[in-house]
């Protein structure tokens, strides 16, 4: 029978989700021409309507604590009754979320927006969570209410060609703005939870150190050639100091009677991506204190001079940053041919600290407490393999380093 045939209203009793104990009446009643569009129907009732050839369901539900009038529509009465017992049975069990036309990309720029403005994060790591969020472009104008896992994954598979760090911030971006969309109640479920991190297709290379023949040539070029800074190339190497540390080095942070570096800030990006000094170091670990011995206690003599204040290295009074030294280093190594092509490996900037680095992990000094080992005294900054221990060589270095002039 269709809905026109219908002559008079039946009323249907139902029980809508019994378990939770609520039951409703739903009325189908024929559409009427003589009633107003606002009239007032029943809670749940459910009806026909003419000019979308669907069956309309009306029920008022409390929702965080708000009489709220939900309308469902279907193609049969069966439909919208699912519809209804679907809705009560996500308020009751507190499932439901209200619509939001919220996007990944304004939920993720907001959060690292309250993030920095609340100082949970530096400047630094604001600007790199900013440039992960440039790359979900492809998604970022979704609805998190629409986006689900399959959408998710294809994006992740586009980022495989690049570079494992990449894929990684990326993805945690991702994990971080779902589990905020969940704390604010605008999904239920976590699109993210299943979807594990894939791996990049590069082929990964370590950041290694520099040799004994590579060092010792270095070292003979900033002692010969004016390598703009040099300083803090010959610091990074003898103390293991991260280069933003040794560029906010301030002449009270240096006792020479003490022979003792203390470290407590480094060079970062400020507000509008200025350079600043930062008043804390990369990781709360980097607060310390590092005994020098007297060698390098003359050396940073000489380069403090008169100096009674301020930072112990500017360049035409600015604050030097890491990519500018970065870019110097770089241009060094190139030009003076110092790299051994033979020996495996990515030589960076902090490859001048890695030996430094290196000795500090466990791993590496259980790996070497069993073989014959020597160390040069600058503030126990290098292990050599046997075949490099040599009083000669280490000689070598240390008049390398030592007859150079700060100037």
């Amino acid at each position: 029978m269709t809905q026109r045939g219908i002559s008079c209203k039946i009323y249907l009793r139902i029980s809508f989700a019994c378990q939770l104990g609520w039951k409703g009446l739903i009325s189908i009643k024929p559409n009427s021409s003589n009633k107003s569009k606002n009239s007032a129907r029943g809670n749940g009732s459910i009806y026909f309507v003419e000019s979308r050839q669907r069956y309309v369901g009306q029920i008022t539900v409390e929702i965080y604590g708000k009489p709220t009038r939900k309308t469902f529509y279907g193609k049969t009465v069966s439909e919208v009754k699912h519809k209804i017992q679907e809705l009560q049975y996500q308020v009751k069990a507190g499932l439901y979320v209200k619509n939001n036309n919220a996007t990944i990309k304004e939920l993720a720029q907001k959060m690292i927006d309250e993030q920095l403005a609340l100082n949970e994060i530096k400047q630094s790591s604001y600007d790199r969570k900013a440039e992960s969020l440039k790359r979900l472009e492809p998604i970022y104008d979704i609805k998190i209410q629409d986006i689900d896992e399959d959408e998710i994954k294809q994006f992740l598979i586009t980022q495989v060609n690049y570079s494992q760090s990449t894929i990684n911030k990326v993805y945690q971006l991702l994990k971080a703005v779902m589990r905020e969309a969940i704390r604010k109640k605008i999904i239920t479920e976590n699109p993210m939870e299943y979807i594990k991190k894939p791996k990049s297709k590069q082929e990964i290379v370590k950041v290694r150190a520099l040799t004994l023949a590579e060092q010792t040539k270095l070292l003979d070029i900033l002692k010969n050639e004016d390598i703009l800074y040099s300083e803090q190339m010959l610091l990074s190497m003898f103390t293991g100091m991260r280069m933003g540390e040794i560029n906010a080095l301030e002449v009270r942070d240096i006792d020479l009677r003490k022979g003792i570096i203390t470290v407590r800030k480094t060079v970062s990006r400020g507000n509008y991506g200025q350079t600043v000094i930062n008043n804390r170091t990369k990781t709360q670990a980097g607060m310390r204190k590092l005994k020098i011995n007297s060698d390098i206690v003359q050396f940073l003599k000489e380069c403090i001079g008169d100096k009674k204040s301020g930072l112990l290295f500017t360049r035409k009074g600015s604050i030097i940053t890491t990519s500018q030294v970065n870019n110097e280093y770089s241009r060094t190594v190139k030009k003076y041919d110092i790299l051994d092509n033979s020996v495996e490996g990515k030589v960076d900037l902090h490859s001048l600290r890695h030996p430094y680095v290196k000795l500090k992990t466990k791993k590496f000094r259980d790996f070497w407490s069993k073989k014959p080992t020597f160390r040069i005294t600058l503030s126990s900054a290098f292990v050599f393999a046997p075949s490099e221990t040599n009083r000669a060589r280490e000689n070598l270095l240390l008049h390398s380093l030592f007859q150079f002039d700060c100037p």
